[in-house]
């Protein structure tokens, strides 16, 4: 049995949002075709601009819109970043979400893993994840496609317990739920 306590940052609370809503590997469709849909949208923009002026500097007016449209994709990853950061504060500022940062504990055995805090206690057999997935600072043991129960990497404090750590996941998980299936 593993027993870990530790308090979440806002920062892994905003990785874990960042990370299931646009950075996860099975995300790479959405955002592709978020990419797809901006640029064919702003293409029929300044198409319909530059037809409808009829000049004859249509070369400028290209460069023009190709410089402004690099510099907005490449500020796409800072403004999706800056929204969910957002929204992130915008859920912690509730009162009824305070709990989110304050003390958890989550208890992780051969029986499934119980994840308190001060507001809401949790009991999962290992069959109710759906997905594992690991970041440089957290794994996520997802519960559904939105949900999961986060771990930060710091709060494993010794090699004992990150080895049976290791031995739960490779136990109970299986390989089928570290990668996305289609």
């Amino acid at each position: 049995m593993l027993n870990l306590k530790y308090h979440l940052t806002e920062e892994e609370y905003f990785d874990y949002n960042y990370y299931t809503s646009w950075a996860a590997p099975e995300k790479k469709n959405y955002r592709m075709w978020y990419y797809l849909r901006v640029f064919i949208l702003y293409t029929a923009v300044a198409g319909l601009y530059i037809f409808s002026r009829r000049s004859d500097e249509v070369f400028i007016d290209l460069i023009i819109f190709c410089v402004i449209a690099i510099i907005y994709f490449l500020m796409v990853p800072y403004l999706i970043k800056r929204s969910i950061l957002r929204r992130v504060r915008s859920i912690l500022a509730k009162p009824e979400n305070h709990h989110v940062l304050e003390e958890a504990e989550v208890m992780l055995s051969d029986a499934g893993i119980v994840d308190k805090d001060t507001a809401t206690e949790s009991k999962y057999t290992w069959e109710a994840i759906v997905k594992k997935a690991e970041t440089p600072a957290c794994y996520y043991l997802y519960t559904s496609t939105y949900h999961a129960i986060v771990i930060p990497r710091r709060v494993i404090a010794t090699p004992s317990d990150k080895q049976e750590l290791e031995r739960l996941f490779n136990a109970y998980l299986p390989l089928s739920s570290e990668f996305p299936t289609k």
